[in-house]
């Protein structure tokens, strides 16, 4: 205490001044000294540079002082109701201030660990259910304004639905369905997200065969997504004769008008289906990866 004593008697103040009339007092003794030192001869210089050093020192141990009651005095008031235990207090709350980002890091990377390792498991699991399936024969998708039977949209349960067109096909063992509701006019933001849902799904789930409303049709034909279906799978088709049946359109690469499309609109078969809509119109994806067995789910529904 006898060295703050000095300290603050160096600097011309009462002990316990302020901390603002402590930096006041300091910078003007500082311009003050460098002043006098610049004046003065040579041989003085020294006795003015530890006055210098002197003022410095005063500085900041009273700085020092300072900082520490404060210190203390947040302390205090922090954690003096724990007693006997505010040390300890102190120590947990200090190790919380510090490495609570830390903490929170590796809380973080154990939710990962855990949310990863359930997802790896479930999809584990999937796979292996999946494994267990036979291959399928067909897979089926109802792209458009389409609704359920309650008229409601999307259809969540497509496992009515793919049982209904394997009961079709005594021979096939498996038929995939998926279902895409796309808004025929875009009216709201909904409508417009929707829009985007479809493009994505259109790129995820690659069906052989898309049910689809003439808005629709359109847009997958003339953008070369479908397969034509004149010509030889006309023949196997049996739609030759049936131009009132036939959905021709032209695309950027070709040109020249084809069918891409078959009106199914008039089968019995859709009648049991768990899916309403106003307009049926069949077409193969361009690269289906079972043509064959996609022409024979069309012409079942042509018959």
């Amino acid at each position: 205490m006898d060295e703050l004593k000095k300290a603050y008697e160096l600097l011309g103040l009462p002990e316990g001044a302020a901390k603002e009339e402590v930096e006041k007092r300091y910078f003007i003794l500082i311009r003050r000294e460098r002043s006098t030192r610049q004046r003065e001869e040579t041989e003085q210089t020294d006795e003015h540079a530890m006055n210098l050093e002197d003022i410095n020192k005063a500085y900041k141990l009273i700085l020092e002082y300072e900082e520490k009651k404060t210190m203390e005095e947040f302390n205090a008031a922090a954690y003096g109701k724990y007693k006997g235990m505010a040390g300890s207090a102190q120590k947990v709350d200090h190790f919380f201030s510090y490495y609570k980002f830390h903490v929170l890091g590796v809380i973080a990377l154990i939710l990962v660990i855990i949310f990863g390792t359930k997802g790896y498991i479930d999809h584990r699991h999937k796979m292996a259910e999946l494994a267990k399936l036979p291959p399928i024969d067909v897979s089926v998708s109802f792209f458009g304004e389409y609704y359920s039977q309650d008229g409601s949209y999307p259809v969540s349960d497509l496992k009515p639905l793919e049982a209904n067109f394997l009961s079709q096909f005594p021979n096939w063992k498996r038929v995939q369905a998926f279902f895409t509701y796309v808004p025929t006019d875009i009216k709201s933001e909904q409508d417009s997200a929707l829009i985007q849902k479809s493009m994505i799904d259109l790129m995820m789930n690659k069906a052989d065969v898309y049910i689809l409303d003439k808005s629709n049709f359109g847009k997958l034909a003339t953008e070369g997504s479908l397969l034509p279906l004149d010509g030889a799978n006309a023949a196997k088709l049996g739609t030759g004769d049936k131009p009132e049946l036939q959905l021709k359109a032209t695309t950027e690469d070709v040109p020249e008008e084809h069918v891409y499309g078959v009106d199914i609109s008039g089968s019995p078969l859709l009648k049991g289906l768990p899916v309403v809509g106003k307009e049926y119109i069949a077409g193969v994806r361009v690269n289906s990866a079972r043509p064959d067995n996609a022409l024979a789910f069309i012409e079942k529904y042509l018959e």
